[in-house]
């Protein structure tokens, strides 16, 4: 059953990322790329979630907001950096080295001497582009066959003014719903799909226009 995560609990873990993280922007301006980390989805808005008594995860958005053509160029080239660099700064902390998934790179902290998960996060890396809308790197593996695989940014569907509607919503008293439909939307991604590549913070936005749709439109 999919439960929200008590705040006390997720801010030593916040804290560990942030410090990760903040290594990981100063490598990469070394190299000449600006980036900049955000708690995005449930992290951000006291609504982590966990599946029973399992571990739980955080989400976090790498913006590239300038770097080299070489990288542009190369989206491959951009995301084997990001975990190379990933791996040195969590290493430091304990976690394993990274997992590269579809849409993310994840790391993860294992309880001492056992094989047992005890904290997880997700970085995502992401862009906007010439009109705002927020883009993810997508590593399609074995896009064509023959072990050719794909490197793309994609569009993060309906993020556009989110935080307006966030507002209005909160304004208006609803936040509550939002929760619970974040929540219903987890179970159903996690627990009834067994969807492991759906980020906290696609499932956010998908709540928060949800809402905003039942209530505003």
């Amino acid at each position: 059953m999919i439960k929200i995560v008590d705040e006390a609990e997720c801010r030593k873990y916040r804290s560990d990322c942030s410090i990760t993280l903040k290594k990981v922007c100063s490598r990469l301006k070394e190299k000449g790329i600006s980036a900049q980390f955000t708690l995005v989805g449930s992290g951000a808005r006291n609504m982590v979630t966990r599946n029973g008594n399992g571990p739980f995860d955080l989400d976090y958005n790498l913006e590239i907001i300038k770097a080299p053509d070489e990288y542009w160029n190369d989206l491959r080239h951009l995301k084997n950096t990001v975990r190379i660099l990933l791996d040195e700064a969590t290493g430091l902390q304990c976690f394993s080295e990274s997992n590269d998934s579809t849409s993310c790179l994840t790391s993860i902290l294992y309880f001492k001497d056992e094989p047992t998960i005890e904290f997880r996060f997700d970085v995502a890396i992401v862009a906007k582009n010439s009109d705002g809308t927020l883009c993810r790197l997508i590593h399609n593996k074995n896009a064509w066959g023959y072990g050719k695989d794909q490197y793309v940014w994609n569009e993060v569907p309906y993020s556009r003014n989110v935080a307006i509607k966030a507002k209005q919503i909160k304004a208006a008293g609803l936040w509550l719903d939002v929760r619970n439909q974040y929540v219903s939307l987890k179970e159903m991604y996690l627990s009834r799909r067994w969807d492991k590549d759906h980020p906290s913070f696609v499932v956010y936005i998908e709540a928060v226009n949800n809402v905003y749709s039942n209530h505003f439109s």
